[in-house]
This record gives C-alpha cells, sequence and structure tokens, in this order.
C-alpha cells in the first residue's frame, strides 16, 4: 500500500507540475495588459498551492465526503483565477482538467460529470454576471470555447475508463492476495500435521480454518471407533466446558451425521448456526469440520465458506490417509524385515545349529570307540561349524545395524535434509556436532530432528536468514542444541502464548523439548537474527 501510494502520488505531482508548466509559459508571453511581476506572482503561487492540493487529495481519498469537498474548493479556486487574468482567454482555463482527473477517477460517474457542467454553467454565469455576457452570445461562446469543453469531455470518459481499469486491476490483486492466502493456509496445514503428533491434528485442522474463514470459532470432531485410537477432537474458540458438550451433542447424533456428504447447516442447541462439513476417508466416515456462523456468514458468504470446508475435508482426509498408508508401511517393512530375518537364520544359522547338535549327539554315543586323534578331529569339525554359525550370526547383525553396515544413522538423516534445505533455499547452514548419536534413543532422535527443521525452517522463511548454524552436543547424560540465525529476528515478547493462536511452529518445539523434561530459550531481536538454545537431560522420558 505504501508503494502504491507514493507512486500515485508522483503521478500526480508530475501531471499538476506538467500542465501548469505548460500553462504558465502561454500565460508569461501572453500580451495581455497584466504586468509582469503579476504575472509571475500568480504563477508562483499556484505553484506552492500544487504541493498542497496534492496531499490534501492523498489525505481525503479513503473519505468520499472530503474529497467531494476538496475537489470542488480546487474548481472554485480555478474559476475565480479566470478573473484576473483574462476570463476564457486566461490559460488557466485548462487547469480544470486536473480537479477533473481527480474526481473521475476516484469519485462516481455522476458526480464528475456533474462537475464539469457546474463549471461551464458557473462560468457562463459569472460572465453574464460581471462582464455583461449576453444570452443569445453563448452559441458562439460555446463554439469558440469547443477545444476546452471536447478536452474537459475527454478528461472525464478518459479518466473514468482508467478508474474502471484500476479498480478491475485492484480487485485482481486482492483476488490474488487472497489466493496466495490460502495457498499459504494449506501449506501450513500439511506442513504442521507432518511435524505435529499425529493425535493432534484436529486442532491443527480446527486452527486453520479460523484463520481461513476469517470466523472465531470452529472445531474438527472425530467420531468414535470401537477398539481403536482415533486423535482428539479439537476446538477454537470454545471454553472447555463448551468443548465437552458440544463434542457430546455431536456425538450423540452420529448417525445423523454419517449419512450427509455435502456441507450442511445446522442450528446446534445452545451453541448456534453451523456450517458442518463430514470428513470421510475412502473406507470410511471420519469425522466432521465445523464453524460457527455469525449474523451474516450465511446469506452473504455461504457458498465461499462451503468452498473452503470441502477444500479443508479433502485435505483432512488426504492427510489421514496418508498417515495410515504411513503405518501401513511401517507394519509391512518390519514384516518383510522380520520374514528376511527369519528366512536367513533358518536356511543359515539353523541348519548349521542343527549340524552342530546332530554331531555332538553322534559324537556322545561313539566316542569310546574313537581313537584320540580322531576325537580331536570331529571336535574340531564341531568347532569350525560353530565359527561358521557365529560369522552368519555377525553378518545378520551387520545387515541390520546401521553402524555396524556403515549405512546412513540419524545424524546422516539430519545431514542430508539440511544439505537439501540449503541447496533449495540457496542458504549457507553450518551443523557442528560433538559426542556420538547412536546412544541416542529414537524419541529424542525424533525430537531433535522435529525441532532442528522448524528452527531452520522458520529462519529460511519468516527471518530471510542468509546463514544458519545448528550446533549439537550429544552426551550420555545431556543433549544440547543451539540454532542461530542472522536473520531479520523479532520481537520475543510478541509470541502467542496459546497454541491455538498464530505461531504453532514455535509451540511445537517448546512442547516438544518440555515432553522430554528439557528446557528451550529463544533470543531475538529485530534486526539482529534469533538464536533457539535448549537442553534435554537424556533418560528423563524412559524415567517417566
Amino acid at each position: 500500500m505504501k508503494t502504491k501510494s507514493a507512486l500515485e502520488y508522483r503521478t500526480w505531482l508530475f501531471a499538476r507540475y506538467g500542465s501548469l508548466s505548460l500553462i504558465s509559459l502561454v500565460y508569461l508571453v501572453d500580451r495581455s495588459n497584466t504586468s509582469l511581476i503579476t504575472r509571475l506572482a500568480v504563477i508562483a503561487l499556484l505553484v506552492l498551492s500544487v504541493n498542497v492540493a496534492v496531499r490534501i487529495y492523498q489525505h481525503c481519498r479513503t473519505s468520499p465526503f472530503a474529497l467531494r469537498f476538496a475537489v470542488i474548493m480546487e474548481m472554485i479556486g480555478v474559476v475565480l483565477l479566470l478573473l484576473p487574468t483574462g476570463g476564457m482567454d486566461s490559460p488557466f482555463k485548462w487547469y480544470a482538467l486536473n480537479p477533473l482527473m481527480v474526481a473521475s477517477e476516484l469519485l462516481s460517474s455522476l458526480f464528475a460529470w456533474s462537475l464539469l457542467v457546474s463549471y461551464i454553467g458557473i462560468i457562463g454565469i459569472i460572465f453574464y454576471i460581471f462582464f455583461n455576457f449576453a444570452p443569445e452570445n453563448f452559441p458562439a461562446f460555446a463554439a469558440e470555447n469547443t477545444g476546452l469543453i471536447a478536452a474537459l469531455v475527454v478528461t472525464v470518459v478518459a479518466m473514468q475508463m482508467i478508474g474502471r481499469m484500476i479498480g478491475e486491476l485492484e480487485k485482481a490483486n486482492a483476488r490474488t492476495d487472497e489466493t496466495l492466502e490460502h495457498i499459504k493456509s494449506i501449506y501450513h496445514i500439511v506442513e504442521t500435521a507432518s511435524q505435529h503428533e499425529f493425535m493432534n491434528i484436529g486442532q491443527v485442522i480446527a486452527d486453520c480454518v479460523v484463520k481461513l474463514t476469517k470466523l472465531n470459532k470452529a472445531f474438527f470432531w472425530f467420531a468414535q471407533r470401537a477398539g481403536e485410537t482415533v486423535p482428539a477432537s479439537r476446538q477454537t474458540g470454545w471454553m472447555s466446558t463448551e468443548e465437552s458438550l458440544l463434542f457430546a451433542y455431536l456425538e450423540e447424533h452420529l448417525e445423523e451425521w454419517r449419512r450427509n456428504d455435502e456441507p450442511f447447516y445446522r442450528n446446534l442447541d445452545d451453541f448456534g448456526d453451523f456450517l458442518l462439513m463430514p470428513v470421510r476417508m475412502n473406507t470410511r466416515f471420519v469425522g466432521m469440520i465445523g464453524v460457527r456462523l455469525e449474523s451474516v456468514e450465511r446469506a452473504e458468504a455461504s457458498r465461499w465458506l462451503a468452498q473452503q470446508l470441502i477444500l479443508l475435508q479433502e485435505l483432512s482426509s488426504i492427510i489421514l490417509e496418508r498417515h495410515e498408508l504411513v503405518i501401513t508401511e511401517n507394519r509391512l517393512m518390519i514384516i518383510n524385515e522380520q520374514n528376511r530375518i527369519a528366512d536367513e537364520m533358518h536356511d543359515s544359522v539353523s541348519q548349521s545349529l542343527f549340524g552342530i547338535v546332530y554331531a555332538a549327539h553322534s559324537l556322545k554315543q561313539v566316542w569310546r570307540q574313537l581313537t584320540e586323534e580322531q576325537l580331536e578331529e570331529q571336535i574340531d569339525l564341531i568347532k569350525e561349524s560353530a565359527t561358521m554359525v557365529a560369522k552368519d550370526l555377525r553378518k545378520t547383525i551387520h545387515s541390520l545395524s546401521s553402524k555396524k553396515s556403515g549405512g546412513q544413522n540419524w545424524l546422516g538423516t539430519v545431514r542430508t535434509h539440511l544439505n537439501t534445505l540449503s541447496r533449495l533455499n540457496d542458504v549457507e547452514i553450518d551443523l557442528r556436532v560433538s559426542g556420538d548419536d547412536y546412544g541416542l534413543p529414537y524419541p529424542y532422535q525424533k525430537a531433535l530432528f522435529r525441532v532442528i527443521s522448524e528452527a531452520t525452517g522458520n529462519a529460511i522463511r519468516h527471518g530471510k536468514a542468509r546463514l544458519v548454524r545448528v550446533d549439537m552436543s550429544l552426551r550420555p547424560e545431556l543433549v544440547k542444541l543451539s540454532v542461530t540465525d542472522n536473520g531479520s529476528g523479532f520481537e520475543v515478547e510478541r509470541l502467542p502464548k496459546k497454541e491455538n493462536e498464530n505461531g504453532l511452529g514455535m509451540h511445537n518445539m517448546r512442547y516438544l523439548t518440555k515432553s522430554l523434561g528439557g528446557d528451550i530459550s529463544i533470543s531475538s531481536h529485530v534486526g539482529a537474527g534469533t538464536k533457539i538454545e535448549l537442553s534435554i537431560p537424556v533418560g528423563v522420558l524412559e524415567y517417566k
């Protein structure tokens, strides 16, 4: 908005100073009886008034009444300026184009045409009163000033067309901004859903419903399923006591909700009017997204709200199905790996052990009949078989252990992620690690990866940082992490304190750290970058 206002201000100044320069030049070379000093004084006064007039228009553009008054006053000033500068022979009669341009661009067509007709009519009345201008001479007067009248008419028509084009452009820009906001909200849902614990996905969706629809209250309710753990139903905008009543009411009418496939309106007892959208996966009914309507939404914006809820329902279904696919894929991977290990153990280790047991049993039966050399030979064979079994076991262990097989471990995954982030955003990310990550339990690895991903992502997306430094100290009893960037920074005091406000990333980092018994500190200043530090004692989670 500031850029647009500055450009518009410069354009108006250029138009006014340009027209004033041409008109003043004509006025200076005019051979009328007016003295040169008087003409110079008039021009100097007009030069001073140009900047003032433009500033007044800029200040009044949001108030139609004030803008109309300012235009009328300038037009009156132009008419009065004609009296001492030559009447209709004065070149300043063309200066009326400027207020007409403003009226045609910023005000209604009716007002612009009324101003044009009034300007011509007032000139005629003034000449009739002060210059004894006969009415029968008006046709000749109009014919002599055909050029002026035509220029005024063309100016009004042209500026109205330009004004309409600018209005359409502003609407298109507004629609583009709205679309971008929607895309950002969708990206936020997907990104946050991938970073939050799945059981809290309802809160993520509910918060994004409020953000996307600009309403105050929304919920994501999950239908309970016997024998299964489902994500928690969440809401934004209600008190905790109201939440329990709301979800209990929804649970009572479960069968009614199952029968709906499209958005529908419903008045929920004691809660008001709602627009509800069932959420379905390919195989079953999952739950429902709802938003509480204000007094005017149902009449004026129902179609738009329904489209938003349909979009969020489809997105929620994709997220839920993706989560189930990930769980199924993980289970299949475990089963396949178990089968592979079982096959290897059966084909090699099991057979070899059976051979050792059988050889030992046979030796027990006949060892008294063997010579000392034969007995040693049989024992050596059993020993060699046992050694082969041990080698097979080590091979299996090597294939399962990334540390022993040389495959990518957790720290390698972190390095790969940061390298990809660095290349995609052309940002330098410096990772420094001390200590051994192999002894770090999986919950700590998962939480640290999420914090690193969130902190570096925020530094790049929001802080516009060009350098991010990640320092990790991995000790058996304590983990320390520090993420520092040279971005734009922010005011820490203005961070939201609640999860249902913006800033889910910061809340997520705090939540992950606290859930492991750790401490986190965030320090930042506008223009001075941000530093996030956390320390987590290893073993607290297992103790809990």
